[in-house]
């Protein structure tokens, strides 16, 4: 018999059956639509309340290596208030959950690389307004171009304040690497990093970064595993007015 047949009869005598046979054919042929359909409507409503309800992001600070103190769960609403920023309006973001091992970037752990990745993604994407990190990465991250030159971005008032904290980097020495990358020639020619705290050594310094010594408010409410700790403005930040405004929340 032909199956349309089939299902005619079916559905005829379907007409004058229980409610328990009823109950059963519409399990047999509709129970899986009716669940996808379901999940569907659940997954569109839950986008739907994402989109309307979600907050603009005012600041989005990135801290590695750090472990969260009693008060880290209010410190963004104290910049916030600082700033003068609206919680109902936007989104205050302060990242503690990314962890590598400082002492060696190569480091193939799982930790390590899962963190180099996502920093990766969220520099790309504009996303990180603030990163704060060892020594180390931040040397990584500043040969390569990374963070704002802070000369061009703080008042004058600001630039003497924050002068003694400067971590600088050698501008000449990252254009060497560039060349290096450019000719496919290794870096044996291109000299070591040199001291961040010592631009006098430097053939071209520039200040991309501020070494937290002094930030104690910042260390009361996170603990940093790394000894030595710097701040930086990636140069692809979308909100730099509220990370400058950062810097001054910090030392204030």
């Amino acid at each position: 018999m032909p199956v349309m047949d089939e299902f005619k009869e079916e559905r005829e005598a379907l007409k004058h059956g229980t409610p328990k046979q009823k109950w059963q054919y519409f399990l047999d042929y509709y129970k899986w639509f009716v669940i996808v359909g379901v999940l569907i409507l659940i997954f569109a409503g839950s986008f739907i309340y994402q989109l309307v309800t979600r907050k603009d992001r005012a600041i989005f600070v990135a801290l590695l290596n750090v472990t969260d103190l009693e008060d880290a769960e209010t410190y963004p609403e104290k910049f916030a208030e600082y700033a003068g920023i609206d919680p109902e309006e936007y989104d205050v973001y302060f990242d503690s959950s990314m962890h590598m091992d400082s002492s060696n970037l190569a480091a193939v752990d799982e930790n390590t690389m899962a963190t180099t990745q996502k920093l990766m993604v969220y520099i790309a994407a504009q996303e990180i307004d603030i990163l704060v990190a060892s020594e180390s990465t931040i040397n990584s991250y500043a040969y390569n171009e990374t963070f704002y030159d802070l000369s061009s971005v703080l008042s004058e008032e600001q630039y003497e304040k924050y002068e003694p904290y400067f971590y600088y980097m050698d501008q000449s020495i990252a254009d060497a690497r560039n060349e290096a990358d450019t000719t496919g020639d290794d870096y044996v020619s291109v000299p070591d990093y040199p001291s961040p705290r010592n631009p006098e050594a430097m053939e071209n310094p520039i200040p991309v970064g501020i070494y937290l010594d002094e930030a104690e408010d910042l260390k009361e409410n996170y603990y940093f595993m790394d000894e030595t700790v710097i701040l930086g403005i990636p140069a692809n930040t979308q909100h730099l007015e509220n990370a400058v405004q950062y810097i001054d929340f910090i030392f204030q």
